[in-house]
């Protein structure tokens, strides 16, 4: 870590910034860095970018706001993030990647003026209108609704096309979710891509639109919620093709109504999983934008650390003191929706899935066992490949997480008593003292 004397100068990377209360969120574009910092250190930051030295700018800093300012700590905090450095170590690029995306699709071919035009006042009230349609049928009907849970994949005839199907189709309207994400971010003017991670269990598209974090706090909220509203769209759609064939004003092919019926499974299912508030949804970050919390849902695990030491008689493992009690009243909340959420992410695996892949297993024991199965082999080629690539990889990415995440805790405890026992004292020092 460099030293900051107060005759250095520090070379500065070019950031944008926005004021959100008392504080401030610098970012750096090209990088996808992002850092929250006192209102009062961006005059600090401004002041080494202008080409004063350290000492320069805590002159100015004390003669404006009275105090002086702890600026060793604030640029060795800068430094780690990469948003200052030496000049040579700058000019030579070396300044640290904190943090690397890799995306595989750019949508910079929407302009941004497109993007305003689809997520208008005007545009969300269409939006609004269409769902608020679905849920009036929906609520007529309640059996346009997929209510037997994970049966709705289990389709009774040509069940590898069916999967084939209903797999290619929940793509287009996973793309299509994304898609609500990449456009809201778009109208705020910030580069987006498209990637594919996991989120527990589940292989998911994810949308990078770090930038966002720049952008005034109504586009913020759009930009999350995107995604939500075109599900929303998406399921009233649905709803609207199934509910006249129930009341037989319509006489659709009965696979296309068991089709919509599965996709609406997979809507609904997007809309519900965005509850899982230990995870970071889109509506985790609405709550954490709607609170002014910078990190909530670390602040939230180090909390239930600390709770779980504590009923234990343990000592506490994470020092929360510099956490404001404004923030800690919406952590001591949230922890109930966390813990909540849990619950229901565990609940709507064994009602969606568990049944289908029980029936499947059903059919497949019949089949080995020599006795009679409405299931061709193409069908369980069909499920085979669909559970093993999807399911499977998803459950194989969570678990190198949890893996990834048990090593470096396991690291985190051997650094912190290594410090501990060099801070010990020795036996003999421990005597002298004494003595």
């Amino acid at each position: 870590m460099a030293g900051y004397p107060p005759d250095s100068l520090v070379t500065v990377r070019p950031f944008n910034h926005r004021f959100d209360g008392d504080t401030v969120i610098i970012g750096d574009i090209d990088r996808q860095v992002f850092l929250a910092i006192p209102a009062e250190g961006l005059d600090i930051l401004e002041s080494l970018a202008a080409g004063r030295t350290v000492g320069e700018a805590a002159e100015l800093y004390e003669e404006k706001y009275h105090e002086t300012p702890d600026i060793e700590d604030f640029l060795e905090a800068l430094e780690q993030e990469g948003f200052i450095g030496e000049t040579s170590a700058v000019e030579a690029g070396e300044v640290p990647e904190v943090r690397q995306h890799h995306w595989r699709w750019r949508f910079g071919w929407i302009s941004p003026q497109t993007a305003q035009r689809l997520v208008s006042r005007s545009a969300l009230a269409i939006y609004g209108v269409i769902v608020a349609v679905g849920v009036a049928m929906a609520i007529d009907d309640p059996t346009v609704l997929p209510y037997r849970g994970g049966n709705a994949l289990i389709f009774p005839s040509h069940i590898g096309i069916m999967m084939w199907t209903w797999f290619t189709l929940s793509l287009a309207t996973v793309f299509l979710h994304e898609l609500g994400h990449v456009v809201a971010a778009r109208a705020a003017g910030v580069p987006t891509g498209l990637g594919i991670g996991n989120l527990l269990w589940w292989i998911v598209a994810q949308t990078d639109m770090t930038s966002i974090w720049l952008a005034p706090k109504r586009q913020r909220y759009l930009a999350f919620a995107a995604g939500a509203i075109v599900d929303g769209v998406c399921s009233a759609f649905l709803i609207a093709f199934i509910w006249p064939a129930h009341r037989g004003w319509t006489n659709p092919p009965q696979w296309t109504v068991l089709l919509a019926t599965a996709l609406l499974l997979t809507n609904t299912a997007r809309i519900v999983w965005q509850c899982s508030f230990y995870l970071r949804t889109d509506v985790y970050y609405i709550i954490a934008t709607a609170n002014k919390c910078k990190n909530l849902m670390g602040d939230t695990e180090d909390y239930l650390r600390n709770l779980r030491a504590r009923l234990r008689g343990a000592p506490q493992r994470v020092d929360q003191s510099g956490i404001s009690p404004r923030e800690m009243r919406v952590i001591r909340r949230f922890a109930w929706a966390w813990f909540f959420g849990r619950i229901l992410a565990f609940a709507f695996y064994g009602y969606v899935i568990l049944p289908v892949l029980w029936r499947y297993s059903y059919e497949f024991v019949l089949l080995v066992t020599g006795n009679h199965t409405r299931y061709t082999s193409f069908d369980f080629a069909t499920f085979g490949i669909l559970v093993l690539s999807v399911h499977g990889g998803g459950i194989t990415m969570w678990v190198r997480g949890l893996c990834r995440g048990a090593q470096a805790r396991r690291t985190l405890d051997r650094s912190r008593l290594a410090d501990e026992a060099k801070q010990a004292p020795t036996e003999t020092e421990t005597a002298g003292i004494a003595a």
